[in-house]
């Protein structure tokens, strides 16, 4: 019997982790159709962050979008040939480089807000109020379980 359930949630989790893909693909399908000024939807991301935090430094900007430092500079460096960001020099440390966002990216901000609303108009949809807090609920479960893992296997 316990072999069965086994079995059985093994094949559950794989249906979800299989609806998760999808749903993530959908994502960035729907993100791609609306083309905010071409960027992905890390770089709005980036832009949003800069505009609400201020400056900061790109190992910050890796932490907050949970993506390495380099990632974080391919990142920057396209938003800056955009116009959106710059980097500067930190006027209490001249060692330190900040990442700063420009005017061009605050009036992108607007864009960028809408854009995310109605993709979560569109996403949740026919949702209650109960649908989303059992989904955040889930989704978090999820991240303190992964979160937990990497603690674990760091102490080791």
């Amino acid at each position: 019997m316990k072999q069965e359930n086994s079995e059985t949630r093994i094949k559950k989790m794989r249906e979800m982790d299989e609806a998760f893909r999808q749903l993530r693909r959908l994502i960035h399908a729907e993100w791609n159709r609306f083309n905010v000024k071409g960027l992905g939807m890390t770089d709005a991301k980036m832009v949003l962050l800069l505009s609400e935090h201020g400056p900061q430094k790109a190992s910050v900007m890796a932490e907050l979008l949970q993506i390495t430092s380099g990632a974080v500079t391919g990142i920057a460096d396209r938003l800056i040939n955009f116009g959106y960001i710059d980097r500067e020099r930190s006027e209490e440390d001249r060692r330190i480089v900040l990442l700063t966002i420009t005017d061009e990216g605050r009036q992108l901000v607007d864009g960028i807000m809408r854009v995310r609303e109605d993709l979560m108009l569109r996403l949740y949809e026919g949702f209650s109020l109960e649908d989303m807090d059992i989904t955040v609920s889930m989704f978090t479960r999820m991240s303190e379980n992964l979160e937990r893992k990497r603690e674990d296997s760091s102490d080791a």
